[in-house]
């Protein structure tokens, strides 16, 4: 093992960044400036930039210059001092702050690097005292200095960057190279040995990865704060519970409830003791990236290693998977991977030294991204090149991120490396307020002069008046989500870059749009145009003219670069072609350097490209230059081919949120369910035309309706078409549904809340049980498992007392039926006991996790308790009160029966070995899916998901356990195995371990 390398190996040398406080936006740029400079060629020197900001503590019994001038000025070894319009306040020695350090340095034979600013200013922000003075500081040094002046603020940044590194190389590096001091060896890489390479790159590494960039600073600027001042812990499912096999012998599953949701410490402390690779899956947005930034930072930090599961300090290494080169003969080692990024930051540190280091003890490898790679064939060549470097480096131990699209067993993309999976979960309320008042606090402290040091109790009061504001402004947001007015937004609110844009948002307009497509529209128009405008300053382009330019080059990406990165000199000239056309252009290069420097909208990603710091704002201008390209013949249907690629879905629901027009959603359903696409689609793919039909603005259902009537329509077409209706809502659009459903079955029943309900004819079959052909008479299957837009149903009527159109039902009458039926059960009454909020008892534990939620995905996490009080109040509704048992659980012979047919199949469609067409088991989709999604698993009557996506409860009783209960049918995350007709489950009928959900039946009138 490799220890962690000490400073003495590596010279610091401490630079003092002095100024007044009106120019806020050089000293960022010269503590930028520092930080590339520590990437740049292999020597044996850090820099670090001393300001007063962020190494100054409170301290007491002196002048507060003086008290500055102790603990960070005289630690120094040279100065860079920067001067505008201000020379500052007096300190009692000298007419300014950042005078007297300045003079102190030079008075101590230290070397002072002097710029002086020309940049205009408005009369009114100066005064003429504070000019007058300025002047004479600057005259005062004539005769024993040179002074650099720049007259654009992009200028200064330039200019430091060349002379810095100038006057390093001939201050400093001269004497640890030895006495040559010629400019040829003063630039020669020097030797570094092992560990001192080590220690440079985990160095470049948190320098790249150690700061967040926050938009919305009120200073013309994006500014970066470090990772750890605004990090809110992320919570990750422990989606590995989900993996466990049913109950064959053992110990009954007491009901209690599991922890299914955990820190990031505890996840990969739990995940590496037994595996050498977690993967991490999230939506776009909900902080994958900032979670291994987190990984790292911490793991680095030695006193931390042992909270991730380290014994001893942590060897780690950051990749983002987007970086590996892939050649005709596939991607190259890890070793050479990290070799190649390390170059890119002027390290060129050899392969061999990465291959001997990954192959150390308490090492840590983070992928970064798996969705990135677009195409999907690369990405498969990725995961078999992740399984052969988990193979090949064992002592290491590896995190893997990808967005839920970008990783999909079903597509055949999976890892074989023994691991376990964690999802991202949202932000809960309580998070989303943590995030909230660490982001304002962050932006308001930003704002405070750094004249203020110099004045203790100005200090203090503008913090106090900072931390105010932080916290009115977050609780006025939180305030604004928790309405009820304003529940489109409360799913937004739990992504975290969807949240910090509504705090953007927030912190100057004090408002916020209604959707995910007006979220990202106003951000964007506020980052290229109106922060600069409340500033008074005239943007470059207004935005309008910006997005003009930037639309077509993010299609251009999407379609023809088909990466998330662009040659600089390529989409320089192809944004020129576009700024030609503008009424008011301006070269290309100009206008990028703005985007980078003032908008924040791209990044120069190493020496040759640029991306866009968010992927999902270029994916936005995608999706809206798509709306823009309409007037093209035929390229709807050129937009319909793209439908259900991984690398499009983003882009084609920005285009859906944008087609405010009727006529143009519906001659987009005509062709998407005229195109081939369309014949068979995937979960995924179900899962994409739900969210376009969800998300569009304005809805027709002409097409859909012939398309369902039509003859020629295949019966797959129908069912998605049937499930576009659905969620459409509209009256006329169930309507359609219902009368298409009752044309076509003679055997169908429906309940008062619409679900449809198949009639299973009567017959002989062997029973797996009793090994005996058993009787069975006709009987009413629920053609589904209930879903959560049913059973939400009942837990609004819980809360409220109210059915739409059915008063019969009081929640008194209720209440007196479910505590009869309790009496008669074992254990039920209990349950109940001192119980009075029913509605919170009964609720799904997975109810807030939008991987199980969705409306048409099935309940789950529901105790057998919980599944028997719904069947009742659905008798109940049926009866207007009379009858409590028309609607039940079924028996086990009754749910086998309709599983398995007379003709006593193996799996509900037959005798085929699952597959993943025919049931979502073995964590194929990750999640659970809507009811309904594989018509070729259902049963030759129609029953769907009877194998597969939840266990589902029966009403009988184990019979080797006093209350265990028996569940039938898998589900999503166990093996094949499990879909049998005749493999079993037990639980406690308390429990609601995940998976656990039920199926409705009701006896046939004929039985």
């Amino acid at each position: 093992m490799i220890e962690r390398m000490s400073d003495k190996n590596i010279r610091i040398i401490k630079v003092l960044v002095a100024s007044p406080s009106d120019v806020v936006a050089e000293r960022e740029m010269a503590e930028d400036v520092i930080k590339k400079w520590n990437a740049r060629p292999q020597r044996p020197l850090m820099l670090e930039a001393v300001l007063w900001e962020s190494h100054a503590a409170p301290e007491t019994g002196g002048r507060v210059q003086g008290i500055l001038n102790k603990q960070i000025v005289d630690e120094c070894d040279f100065a860079i001092g920067i001067f505008w319009t201000r020379i500052g306040t007096g300190t009692g020695v000298a007419p300014g702050g950042a005078v007297e350090e300045v003079e102190r340095m030079m008075a101590a034979g230290k070397l002072v690097m002097l710029y002086f600013s020309n940049v205009p200013y408005r009369r009114k922000d100066v005064t003429i005292e504070q000019i007058e003075a300025l002047d004479r500081f600057r005259e005062s040094l004539q005769s024993n200095a040179l002074i650099e002046e720049y007259d654009e603020r992009h200028e200064f940044r330039e200019k430091l960057a060349h002379q810095l590194d100038i006057q390093v190389h001939r201050w400093f590096c001269s004497k640890e190279c030895g006495d040559d001091t010629s400019m040829k060896n003063r630039y020669q890489p020097l030797d570094f040995n092992t560990d001192s390479l080590l220690q440079l790159y985990h160095s470049t590494l948190t320098e790249q990865l150690g700061n967040t960039n926050l938009s919305g600073s009120p200073a013309i600027e994006s500014f970066s704060v470090r990772h750890k001042d605004t990090f809110v812990s992320l919570s990750l499912s422990d989606t590995w519970r989900c993996e466990a096999r049913s109950h064959t012998e053992g110990d009954l599953c007491e009901p209690k409830k599991e922890e299914r949701v955990r820190a990031p410490e505890e996840v990969m402390s739990f995940v590496f003791q037994k595996h050498h690779l977690l993967l991490v899956i999230g939506d776009p947005g909900s902080g994958k990236t900032t979670l291994l930034k987190y990984y790292a930072l911490s793991c680095l930090d030695n006193g931390r290693c042992h909270e991730f599961g380290f014994s001893e300090p942590v060897n780690v290494f950051y990749l983002p998977l987007r970086d590996i080169n892939k050649s005709d003969t596939g991607y190259p080692s890890l070793p050479a991977a990290l070799s190649a990024w390390s170059e890119k930051y002027f390290l060129k540190i050899k392969e061999n030294l990465f291959a001997g280091w990954l192959g150390e003890d308490s090492t840590l490898v983070l992928l970064d991204g798996l969705d990135e790679i677009s195409n999907v064939d690369d990405r498969k060549a990725a995961c078999d090149w992740i399984d052969r470097t988990v193979s090949r480096f064992t002592n290491a131990r590896f995190v893997v991120t990808s967005r839920s699209t970008g990783y999909r067993k079903g597509d055949g993309i999976e890892l074989e490396a023994s691991h376990l999976r964690a999802d991202i979960m949202d932000f809960t309320k309580e998070k989303q307020a943590e995030f909230l008042h660490l982001w304002f606090s962050a932006a308001f402290f930003r704002e405070i002069p750094l004249s203020a040091r110099d004045e203790p109790e100005l200090r203090a009061r503008q913090e106090q008046q900072a931390a105010q504001k932080a916290a009115q402004k977050a609780d006025a947001v939180i305030t604004f989500l928790a309405q009820e007015k304003n529940r489109s937004m409360h799913s937004l609110a739990g992504v975290p870059l969807l949240l910090q844009i509504m705090a953007m948002l927030w912190k100057e307009r004090e408002f916020l749009p209604a959707g995910r497509s007006e979220l990202y529209d106003a951000a964007l128009n506020y980052m290229l145009d109106y922060r600069d405008r409340r500033r008074g300053i005239y943007p470059l382009l207004a935005a309008k003219d910006a997005r003009r330019v930037l639309s077509p080059v993010s299609l251009w990406m999407q379609e023809e670069l088909k990466t998330d990165e662009a040659d600089r000199i390529a989409m320089q000239q192809k944004m020129q072609k576009l700024l030609d056309t503008l009424y008011n252009s301006l070269p290309a290069g100009e206008f990028c350097k703005n985007l980078v420097d003032r908008a924040g909208v791209l990044v120069e990603y190493g020496d040759k490209e640029y991306v866009f710091r968010h992927k999902s704002f270029r994916e936005y201008l995608a999706g809206v230059q798509l709306l823009k390209n309409m007037y093209r013949p035929d390229y709807l249907d050129t937009i319909v081919t793209r439908f259900g690629d991984d690398w499009w879905q983003e882009p084609l629901r920005f285009f859906i949120g944008h087609v405010e027009n009727e006529e143009l959603f519906d001659s987009f359903m005509q062709k998407l369910f005229d195109s081939p696409v369309t014949e068979n689609l995937t979960s995924k793919q179900q899962d994409l035309l739900v969210t376009l039909v969800e998300e569009a603005p304005q809805r027709k259902i002409d097409a859909l309706q012939k398309k369902l009537f039509d003859l020629q329509t295949t019966p797959n077409r129908q069912r998605y078409i049937m499930e576009c209706l659905k969620i459409i809502g509209k009256p006329e659009a169930l309507a359609i549904v219902k009368t298409f459903i009752e044309s076509g079955r003679n055997n169908v029943l429906f309940d008062k809340l619409h679900a449809e309900y198949i009639l299973i004819k009567g017959g002989t079959f062997a029973f797996s049980l009793t090994e005996k052909l058993e009787k069975m008479p006709d009987l009413y299957v629920a053609k589904y498992t209930v879903t959560n837009e049913l059973y939400r149903q009942f837990l609004n009527y819980l809360q409220s007392g109210k059915v739409p159109d059915i008063d019969a039902v009081t929640l008194e009458l209720y209440h007196n039926h479910l505590q009869k039926m309790a009496n008669s059960i074992n254990g039920f009454s209990d349950y109940l006991q001192d119980k009075r909020d029913l509605a919170k008892l009964f609720r799904s534990e997975s109810d807030d996790d939008k991987r199980f939620n969705k409306e048409e995905q099935p309940v789950m996490d529901i105790s057998w308790y919980a599944a028997k009080a719904y069947c009742l109040w659905l008798s109940l509704l049926e009866s207007e009160g009379r009858i409590a048992n028309i609607y039940r659980l079924p028996k086990e012979i009754e749910w086998e029966y309709a599983a398995a047919g007379e003709d006593g199949r193996e799996y509900p469609w037959g005798n085929t070995a699952p597959n993943s067409k025919l049931a979502n088991f073995n964590q194929n989709e990750g999640a659970t899916t809507p009811v309904g999604r594989y018509p070729e698993g259902a049963t030759p009557e129609g029953l769907y998901d009877m194998a597969g996506n939840v266990w589902e409860w029966t009403d009988d009783i184990h019979e080797k356990y006093a209350l265990a209960r028996a569940l039938r049918g898998g589900s999503w995350g166990y093996v094949p195995g499990v879909l049998r007709c005749s493999a079993r489950y037990f639980s406690h009928p308390a429990s609601w371990l995940s998976g656990f959900g039920f199926r409705v039946v009701r006896s046939s009138p004929s039985s």
